[in-house]
């Protein structure tokens, strides 16, 4: 069997596929290749596009699917991934499978941990939605925690993975604390937070931008993980009060927009340097970002772009429709052209995703 050595320059996503339109891979494949990676996908699904269109054709591929592919890989020595990004999987028996791969690529011993940084989005629900994958998923999710480098669970999925509800801020420093400590990941993110306005105010934050848009808040935390020579992790004993955490509040752009959060993770994923050097203080004596928080920032800012783009095309697209819809309009086909309308512009977006003009700055709450 070819030996399957950690290759530096690429990366291995496993998440949904689209024939049409941008989630899952299609919405992470181009902005990673942009960033200069090589990018290897695996499918776990393949539909005709997302399902918020209303109808939809296609397959969800089950476990032995996935094991097929990872088996032939392996076989030719293209195990070689260095990164390794994991989204929406459709069935616990998948997300075990994947667990599996990604316990035999930290087994390499290029360093202590197989010399892969892993980032795991843990696709299960929304708030206001709930869970919309199969309740068997979420203790396999729990497994995969002690083998990512990087999480980046909504609120909805934070929750769902600590069993603590977020209510307030010591709520928030708890689901924080426990993803680092009890499940010993390196680098948390909380992609969007609600938070009661006394709190906001009390780490700086507001409900609205000062143009009056209203404002979404992300949360983000690193500690040091220490690995041992069987692979087991081990986290600093710090309480939630003593966790160094920054946030970035970025507007919140209005209507429905499908594949955002899995462009957010292969963004974060693509330009986070580990060794690099964490810059973004104001001056000489402030705290300088950690990498994965400047990796954040200049995720949103991407994503900002993206959606300006977008949403411009949409405006101009709206403004040549008829005032008024045709009392005879099918209603699902008027689903389905509102849908088209709103995929996200990414090829169009090549100079914002490559050259990022950030806007929205992370900085520390406490």
């Amino acid at each position: 069997m070819a030996a399957n050595v950690p290759d530096p320059t690429r990366i291995l996503s496993v998440q949904s596929h689209v024939v049409s339109g941008y989630v899952g891979n299609r919405s992470a494949t181009f902005p990673l290749q942009l960033l200069g990676w090589d990018v290897d996908v695996a499918n776990t699904v393949q539909f005709s596009n997302h399902t918020g269109y209303g109808r939809w054709g296609g397959l969800r591929f089950d476990a032995q699917h996935l094991q097929d592919l990872f088996d032939g890989l392996e076989k030719n020595g293209l195990l070689r991934y260095s990164r390794m990004l994991t989204g929406y999987m459709p069935s616990a028996a998948v997300v075990g499978t994947v667990l599996q791969l990604v316990k035999k690529l930290r087994s390499r011993k290029a360093d202590d941990e197989g010399g892969l940084v892993y980032l795991l989005d843990p696709v299960m629900g929304d708030m206001g939605r709930g869970m919309y994958v199969a309740p068997e998923v979420l203790p396999i999710y729990k497994q995969m925690l002690p083998y990512a480098t990087i999480v980046t669970p909504n609120q909805f999925e934070a929750q769902a993975l600590t069993g603590i509800d977020i209510i307030d801020l010591a709520s928030m420093r708890s689901v924080i604390h426990a993803l680092h400590t009890q499940h010993k990941v390196p680098h948390v993110i909380v992609t969007s937070v609600e938070l009661p306005d006394a709190d906001l105010a009390a780490i700086g934050a507001h409900r609205q931008l000062p143009d009056g848009r209203p404002a979404m808040l992300q949360v983000g935390s690193s500690l040091d993980i220490h690995t041992n020579q069987d692979g087991e992790r081990s986290a600093s004993t710090l309480t939630p009060d003593e966790l160094s955490i920054w946030c970035i509040q970025f507007p919140e752009v209005q209507g429905y927009f499908s594949g955002v959060g899995d462009m957010f993770a292969a963004l974060t994923l693509g330009r986070f340097h580990p060794q690099g050097q964490a810059d973004g203080a104001q001056d000489a004596k402030a705290r300088p970002l950690t990498p994965i928080a400047r990796a954040s920032e200049m995720a949103i800012a991407s994503l900002q772009g993206v959606l300006t783009n977008t949403c411009r095309v949409i405006d101009q697209i709206e403004a040549a429709l008829p005032a008024q819809a045709s009392p005879d309009a099918d209603a699902a086909q008027t689903k389905v052209d509102t849908m088209r309308r709103r995929e996200l512009r990414v090829v169009q977006s090549r100079a914002e995703i490559e050259n990022p003009t950030i806007v929205y700055r992370a900085r520390w709450i406490n």
